[in-house]
C-alpha cells in the first residue's frame, strides 16, 4: 500500500520493544507507514528502517510524550505486563494510558488503537469459570486493564480496543475471527502476536471498529 493511501500515514507506538509491538512496527513499516517507536532503551531496539525514529521517553510522563507525538496521525498502544509479575499487582496500564491520553489529545491527535484482553469487565454474558476463577486469580492485571479500558473510552479520542486471548508467536496468516465485545463465540483460546498487530493496522484503515472494543482470536 502506498503512504498516499494510508489514512493514519504517522504512527506513533508505544510499547514498541515489546513482543506484540514490534510486529505493529514492523508491518506499519511494510505497509508505507513512518513510525516513531517509543522505548525505554533505544540502543537495544535493533530494527532499522529509513522511515524508522526510534525514540526514548517515559510513558508516565505526560509532557515527555508531547514532542513525540507533535506532527504524527495516530497512537497505538502495546504496552503490558511480564509474565514474571502475573500475581504483583500493577497499575502499568491505567498509568500508563492516562499520559498517553492526556498527551494524545493536547497533541490534537484523534485516533488511538490499544491492547488489553478478553473479559476485562464482568458480564452476564461471560462464562461463570471467567468470572469465577480465571479473573479472580488474574486480577491483579485485569482490574487495571478494566480500569484502562473505562478511561480510553471515557476519553475524546476515536478508540479502538483489542482485546487477544492468550498470544503466541506465529506468523501473520490474516485468517482470524474479530467481534465486537469481550470474546469471539467459537474461536480458538489463542491468537499469535502478529495476526494482532495486523487487526490494529487493518481497523486503521476501515471506521468499522471506531469506538469499539473489539475480540480477536484464532480460528479453531
Amino acid at each position: 500500500m502506498a503512504a498516499a493511501d494510508l489514512l493514519f500515514p504517522k504512527l506513533v507506538v508505544f510499547g514498541a520493544s515489546g513482543p506484540t509491538g514490534r510486529q505493529v512496527v514492523q508491518q506499519a513499516l511494510s505497509k508505507g507507514h513512518s513510525v516513531a517507536a517509543v522505548v525505554r532503551n533505544p540502543e537495544k531496539f535493533e530494527l532499522k528502517h529509513e522511515n524508522l525514529e526510534v525514540v526514548k521517553a517515559d510513558v508516565f510522563d505526560t509532557e515527555s510524550l508531547a514532542p513525540i507525538l507533535e506532527g504524527k496521525s495516530a497512537v497505538m498502544s502495546c504496552l503490558g505486563f511480564h509474565w514474571g509479575t502475573f500475581f504483583s499487582p500493577t497499575t502499568l496500564y491505567s498509568k500508563s494510558i492516562t499520559s498517553i491520553i492526556t498527551a494524545t489529545e493536547r497533541s490534537g491527535i484523534e485516533r488511538l488503537v490499544c491492547v488489553t484482553g478478553i473479559y476485562t469487565q464482568k458480564d452476564p454474558s461471560n462464562p461463570r469459570w471467567m468470572d469465577w476463577l480465571v479473573r479472580p486469580l488474574a486480577r491483579s492485571f485485569i482490574n487495571d486493564m478494566a480500569l484502562m479500558e473505562d478511561i480510553v473510552t471515557k476519553s475524546n479520542l476515536c478508540c479502538t480496543i483489542v482485546r487477544p486471548p492468550a498470544l503466541n508467536h506465529g506468523p501473520v496468516t490474516d485468517n482470524y475471527l474479530v467481534g465486537e465485545g469481550q470474546s469471539v463465540p467459537g474461536s480458538a483460546w489463542s491468537v499469535s502476536r502478529a495476526d494482532v498487530a495486523h487487526f490494529m493496522l487493518k481497523s486503521l484503515q476501515s471506521k468499522e471498529w471506531d469506538k469499539k472494543g473489539v475480540a480477536i482470536a484464532g480460528k479453531k
